[in-house]
């Protein structure tokens, strides 16, 4: 009786072909940058559009991952100077610089606007804990392997015929992001603030798989000694693109001063003007209604606490739930420091679930970080500042640490003498270094 053939033997792995072709496993080891046309297209180059369908599904939650790993700057300011009539000139209200990431209860004050520019740095490293750098694939997933055909069948260490052979596949998925974000606050009024910010993202996508065949894992497709089919290929492409990411639209209104707690209510509105595919935005229409809490217990201490909604117009389930909560501290002289915690919990996954998980699932995540940074206050109009954002978990798309510096220069615009709501008593203390120019007339 001959050799069973692997292909008719009942229960048997399933043939599941997602291997590129036998051209793939000839051609030499080598990484190729390519001119595609969005980021996303990279997963479907000749050598890799055989991993398509487990990996492809990567790409918009990579997108969304850069898109939400660094929260935009705080749209608060940190200092600013309020007209004191009793001694007729401007002094400063608030010793404690404000908030990089998160915000407080302080708005800027009428007429007055700050400028200020950040730059972020995004590597995406780790998925559920896993390695970006090396996904290895699962040997079988329900009863499927990833496999490369073989005409004519060949025959297996054992004597027995097969017309495929498992694959073994280390995914190499290296996603990096430079952000430079400007943004502008203006206060219309000594309750109410608005704010645009405009990211500036270039992001860049490495895609690499070392091919190994037969899976060694799966000893009963080992070959004869000597067969030409036993090969290892280590192949690579990348490309990078450039583009504005989600422009972001914020208010906040001030509702109560010093009741014991300075209460303000805010409101986000992110356009999904950055293009999924080139992982430069999310692809949705996201409403950020938030709540928030602070308060100045001395002069060189100040606790806040946010909590708030990150809302998916296009799809209300994918919605999250963050919250913020920490204290700025007043160091020493001009210099600042704050620590801020924050959570971003999703409801439900961000991205469909993959059919077939050889890589990784798409879970649910529950992120939480860690935001350390320090401001230094220069002359009375400028404002710089350094954070590192620390995660403190592994769920979900992740980098090891994501620093972001920022500069910030602001004025104010004031003529004629202020309004009742702009002394002392009620005018806010912004984010960056608010400056009145020089006492009221009149």
């Amino acid at each position: 009786m001959g050799p069973a053939s692997v292909t008719r033997r009942p229960g048997r792995v399933r043939l599941f072909t997602w291997v590129a072709s036998a051209a793939l496993l000839l051609s030499p080891a080598s990484e190729s940058p390519l001119q595609a046309a969005e980021l996303s297209d990279l997963f479907r180059t000749n050598f890799l559009k055989g991993l398509a369908p487990p990996l492809a599904p990567l790409a918009p939650a990579l997108a969304n991952a850069i898109a939400l790993t660094y929260p935009t700057a705080s749209a608060s300011s940190s200092v600013v100077y309020v007209f004191n009539p009793e001694v007729g000139t401007y002094e400063r209200e608030n010793p404690v610089l404000g908030p990089i990431i998160g915000e407080r209860a302080d708005t800027i004050g009428r007429g007055q606007f700050n400028l200020a520019a950040s730059y972020s740095y995004v590597h995406l490293t780790s998925i559920d804990g896993k390695d970006l750098g090396s996904l290895e694939n699962r040997p079988t997933v329900k009863g499927r392997v990833i496999a490369l055909p073989v005409t004519p069948p060949v025959h297996l260490r054992d004597g027995r015929l097969t017309n495929f052979l498992p694959a073994r596949v280390v995914a190499d998925i290296d996603a990096k992001a430079h952000i430079v974000t400007p943004q502008i606050t203006y206060g219309l009024t000594p309750r109410l603030d608005v704010n645009l910010a405009v990211p500036l993202v270039r992001s860049t996508l490495r895609i690499g798989a070392l091919v190994q065949v037969p899976d060694p894992r799966l000893p009963e497709f080992a070959l004869p000694p000597g067969s030409g089919l036993k090969m290892s290929v280590d192949r690579a492409v990348s490309d990078s693109a450039e583009g504005i990411g989600d422009v972001l639209l914020r208010a906040k209104y001030v509702l109560v001063r010093d009741r014991p707690f300075d209460i303000a209510a805010g409101v986000g509105l992110a356009l999904p003007t950055g293009a999924v595919d080139d992982l430069r935005g999310t692809g949705h229409t996201r409403v950020q209604p938030n709540f928030i809490v602070s308060r100045l217990l001395t002069a060189w201490l100040q606790p806040l606490l946010n909590a708030g909604l990150d809302i998916d117009a296009d799809a209300v389930e994918r919605s999250s739930v963050r919250w913020t909560a920490g204290a700025l501290a007043r160091i020493r002289g001009p210099l600042g420091g704050a620590l801020v915690f924050l959570g971003r919990h999703e409801l439900s996954e961000q991205t469909e679930k993959l059919r077939l998980p050889f890589f990784f699932q798409v879970e649910r995540n529950d992120v939480v970080d860690a935001s350390v940074g320090a401001r230094y206050q220069f002359g009375t109009h400028g404002v710089v500042a350094a954070n590192a954002l620390v995660p403190l978990n592994r769920s979900g798309l992740r980098a090891e640490v994501s620093p972001t510096v920022e500069i910030a220069y602001v004025c104010g615009v004031l003529t004629a003498q202020p309004a009742a709501g702009d002394v002392w008593s009620a005018v806010a203390r912004p984010h960056c270094l608010t400056l009145c120019r020089g006492p009221p007339t009149g």
